[in-house]
């Protein structure tokens, strides 16, 4: 038993280290393949002011994303959503950058938004209070 007890025991950084990159290794191959994937979504405008209205250039944006094929879901890729935020903007043009959000972390990722950029329009609205 005491023979044993040493063996297991005896340079246990160097053995839990070899465990450690051995499970590293297996997750990185079973789990950790990311495949590309296309989506095409509407763009939203958030943060909208009372009394104006968004006038977009182009209403949809297409995103290609990377994903982790084994642990993603058609659900989480559907909550994918493109936006420009426009607080505080008051009549003009404006060119935005096409923000991308509810991503889980670490299992989706963007590798381009086409297009980046977006003309937004905004105009007094008909009977407006502002």
């Amino acid at each position: 038993m005491k023979g044993l007890k040493s063996i297991l025991i005896k340079d246990w950084q160097y053995k839990l280290f070899a465990l450690l990159m051995g499970l590293s290794l297996w997750v990185v191959l079973n789990i950790g393949q990311r495949v590309p994937m296309s989506v095409e979504r509407s763009i939203e405008v958030i943060n909208q002011s009372e009394g104006y209205e968004y006038r977009l250039e182009r209403k949809k944006v297409k995103i290609r994303l990377e994903v982790m094929e084994r642990l993603v879901s058609e659900e989480m890729v559907d909550r994918v959503k493109a936006y420009v935020d426009v607080r505080g903007l008051k009549e003009g043009e404006y060119v935005l950058n096409v923000e991308i959000g509810d991503l889980p972390k670490f299992l989706i990722s963007v590798d381009k938004v086409e297009p980046e950029y977006v003309k937004v329009r905004v105009i007094k609205a008909p009977g407006g209070g502002r």
